[in-house]
């Protein structure tokens, strides 16, 4: 069996080009995805040229490449749609928080700390564990010598004053 070297394989692409070019363009209905998608192809084939080829399916070798990167760039689109220029992107909203929102949010920050200092001290412990430093209840309980359901006790308690304090009208 002859294997196909580097030379016969660019020789193939070249040939095969405008076919390649065509077939990929039907498939993506774009000709401009279709002429990237076709040097794709060839850049997948230079790639892989150390692959051992028989020179007589060289040809279909190109067309399958061709082919399977236009179906992969059509999942992409159907995934992740690609935005064509500017005109389209008014609808995206500045996610930056106006000064307004920052305000509030130290507002807010600042309640949830005094009402945080004002909880039992043991209810305010575990708060601070659970929450702040992601413990368990079963290892709260352990490094506090209480059981889990105390743990869950406490928490409850602090649950209920913070919600109390944050949400006075409710």
């Amino acid at each position: 069996m002859l294997v196909a070297g580097p030379i016969e394989l660019l020789s193939a692409y070249l040939r095969l080009r405008k076919r390649l070019l065509s077939t990929i363009s039907r498939l993506v209905h774009s000709h401009a995805a279709a002429e990237d998608l076709t040097q794709d192809t060839f850049v997948r084939l230079w790639e892989r040229r150390s692959v051992p080829l028989d020179p007589t399916h060289l040809q279909n070798y190109v067309m399958r490449t061709g082919r399977n990167i236009a179906i992969d760039f059509q999942r992409r689109e159907r995934i992740a749609p690609f935005v064509h220029g500017i005109d389209h992107l008014d609808f995206i909203v500045d996610q930056t928080p106006t000064p307004e929102d920052t305000v509030a949010a130290r507002q807010e920050l600042q309640t949830l700390s005094v009402a945080i200092e004002a909880l039992p001290p043991r209810a305010r412990q575990v708060f601070v564990m659970a929450r702040i430093d992601g413990l368990t209840y079963v290892d709260i309980g352990e490094k506090l010598g209480i059981s889990p359901k105390t743990v869950f006790s406490h928490m409850v308690t602090a649950l209920e004053k913070l919600d109390a304090s944050c949400h006075p009208d409710e």
